[in-house]
């Protein structure tokens, strides 16, 4: 090899060095990550390098007590029962299978308890809308001829022992696949379903204590402040049009409704300010912080 080729292998190796080093830096505006650390969150939150993950062994018990898989799993049931479920002719769940699903009270929807809405059709719930867009999404239902149908990857997801195997498969779906801002009105830009890693990180590490949500909205928006210029901010400030969508569409209609956290508005529909939240002890059992994976150069760091 020539001296020039070796100097110039030499250069980039020590380029690549110090990129590394850099990439390695614990940041305060990212919560002492490092921004490999944050990479890894965002874009691969649950593969094996990542630093927060699903545990590796959860319980019957704790499957037991996650309200959406278990109405899910009820779901599932009344399909395959029948085969192949003829929907409405507006393509929507009967009636019967919709009052049917969500008397088991195993979720409660504010807008049906209150009143505001009646339970009449698939329209009124956003659960039973979830429970078909996920399950088509999966592909562990499909849709033909207007009737919905249990398939092959489902059937072998309700045999014993895969259990878990549903669970992570409708949990990654709903949060990376599913539009989460499918049911609200904000705006499609804002970003807090791309930086849902960052915020189950952020749960791991301070959500075992009640906060407000603005806990989370601070330090999101100080890892994101880019957020903002997608929030528009005509009836109020983007700080806080951005806290309420991160409020509705992480928390309170996704989260809450695996029982992952506690969610509490003291004075409903008043302000998102008002909202107090922390992990369960569902939520405890299922993911973790995996201390070997960060890749930060910084001794005082205590994730």
């Amino acid at each position: 090899m020539k001296n020039e080729d070796l100097d110039l292998k030499k250069l980039q190796e020590e380029l690549n060095r110090r990129m590394m080093d850099y990439n390695s830096i614990s940041m305060v505006e990212i919560d002492n990550l490092s921004p490999l650390d944050m990479q890894q969150i965002l874009y691969n939150t649950f593969g094996e390098e990542s630093p927060i993950g699903f545990k590796e062994v959860i319980t019957q018990q704790t499957l037991d007590n996650i309200p959406f898989l278990v109405l899910f799993e009820e779901y599932l049931n009344v399909i395959k029962n029948a085969k192949e479920l003829k929907l409405t002719t507006r393509g929507n769940l009967p009636k019967k299978v919709c009052l049917d699903l969500y008397s088991k009270g195993l979720i409660k929807e504010y807008a049906i308890e209150s009143g505001i809405t009646k339970l009449s059709k698939e329209a009124d719930s956003i659960v039973l809308q979830n429970f078909k867009i996920i399950g088509n999404l999966t592909g562990i239902t499909k849709k033909r001829n207007n009737k919905i149908s249990v398939t092959k990857k489902g059937n072998k997801l309700l045999e014993s022992g895969k259990r878990n195997e549903l669970f992570r498969e409708i949990f990654t779906t709903n949060c990376k696949r599913f539009n989460l801002g499918y049911h609200d009105g904000y705006a499609p830009e804002v970003g807090v379903q791309g930086t849902f890693g960052f915020t189950l990180y952020l749960l791991l590490r301070y959500g075992q204590e009640r906060r407000e949500l603005n806990f989370y909205t601070k330090k999101s928006l100080l890892a994101f402040p880019f957020e903002l210029e997608n929030c528009e901010g005509k009836w109020s400030s983007p700080e806080d049009q951005y806290e309420s969508c991160l409020g509705i569409r992480i928390f309170e209609r996704f989260l809450n409704f695996y029982g992952l956290i506690d969610y509490h508005k003291k004075i409903r529909y008043d302000s998102e300010k008002n909202t107090e939240l922390q992990t369960t002890k569902i939520f405890e059992s299922i993911f973790e912080l995996r201390k070997d994976k960060f890749q930060f150069k910084k001794n005082d760091h205590s994730a």
